[in-house]
């Protein structure tokens, strides 16, 4: 009996030592937290390094590698050996920048393509391997939470109704948001890498992308139907990077400052003049990747499209999204 009591105290004072240790690990974190996020889209793979602070995240780094696994899931339902090869040599050359950095934590996730890739397993694998880096390979809904996280904080959702509408190169993400909670949300298979796909399939050019978007048209006006309530919208919120590149445009084709919002009539001036220029025009008269110039069109006729049925006459771009959702993502971690 007195041994027991012996043993217990001794592994209470054991287990009293490793919760303080714990508590002084996480406290040491969050007094100078390097974080970083890493985003596996259809149409790239991005890294971004941040510091986090009382004021927020602060960017220190970021980097973008134009691997397009949408170019091979969508067509074939797996990524191939080359695609494989090139997403583990990005991992390693971002791991080693997470240890220069002296990153504490980060988060990997994998979106559209790695969804439906019929060998998503064994890119998990691989790059596990080669960089100790563990992807998770989340849903759409899990998705469009992480980009809500991310809105919330550089806009006031809490007292307006607005749509957030994220175009990635496998799907669409469009959420509902009232009083800052999401009240509804839907990912639509529609991303603008499958768009480019279907026009191939069809063999189809790019002045038919309309006739793919109109595929769309029934799924997408269902969601509008059975979640908007009547209620006016104060806003739209375009994340991702074929909004950011939008947002640019505004200054560039029609020589307005302020890229961080668009009107409907700015909208569908964008779609007019992209529309008259060839992907090379974009290129090198407009200074866009070329993993850019030949999405970008797409994804301005769907935000288009998803602004028109939800009645939305203004879009805000906040230039954040599912990079900085992750990253808040692991700020509410080490919080709790």
């Amino acid at each position: 009996m007195l041994e027991s009591m012996g043993l217990k105290k001794k592994f209470k004072k054991k287990l009293q030592k490793k919760i303080q240790s714990l508590a002084l690990d996480s406290a040491n974190e969050l007094s100078d937290p390097r974080l970083a996020a890493i985003d596996i889209g259809s149409n790239a793979i991005r890294l971004m390094l941040a510091k986090y602070t009382p004021l927020g995240l602060i960017p220190i780094k970021k980097y973008r590698v134009p691997i397009r696994l949408g170019g091979d899931v969508f067509q074939k339902g797996k990524i191939s050996d080359k695609q494989l090869k090139s997403s583990a040599r990005a991992f390693l050359q971002f791991r080693q920048l997470i240890n220069k950095a002296k990153i504490s934590r980060w988060r990997a996730v994998g979106t559209s393509a790695l969804r439906e890739a019929k060998n998503a397993n064994s890119f998990v694998e691989l790059v596990r391997r080669k960089s100790g880096i563990k992807v998770e390979v989340i849903d759409g809904v899990e998705e469009a939470k992480l980009i809500h996280l991310a809105i919330k904080k550089v806009i006031n959702l809490e007292s307006h109704i607005g749509l957030l509408i994220d175009i990635g190169g496998g799907s669409v993400e469009l959420t509902f948001s009232h009083a800052g909670q999401m009240t509804a949300t839907q990912s639509f298979p529609f991303g603008t890498v499958r768009t480019l796909e279907r026009l191939r399939e069809k063999k189809l050019t790019e002045e038919h992308v309309r006739v793919i978007i109109g595929e769309y048209m029934e799924p997408f006006s269902h969601f509008f139907s059975a979640n908007s309530f009547g209620k006016k919208l104060d806003f739209a919120v375009g994340t991702g990077g074929n909004f950011e590149a939008l947002g640019r445009l505004k200054s560039t084709l029609l020589k307005k400052s302020s890229p961080t919002s668009l009107s409907t009539d700015e909208l569908s001036e964008i779609i007019e003049k992209l529309s008259r220029m060839s992907i090379k025009d974009r290129i090198e008269k407009l200074k866009m990747k070329p993993d850019r110039a030949d999405v970008i069109l797409p994804a301005a006729l769907i935000a288009q499209t998803a602004m028109r049925l939800s009645g939305a006459s203004r879009l805000l771009i906040p230039y954040v999204g599912l990079k900085e959702g992750i990253l808040w993502s692991i700020v509410d971690q080490l919080r709790s």
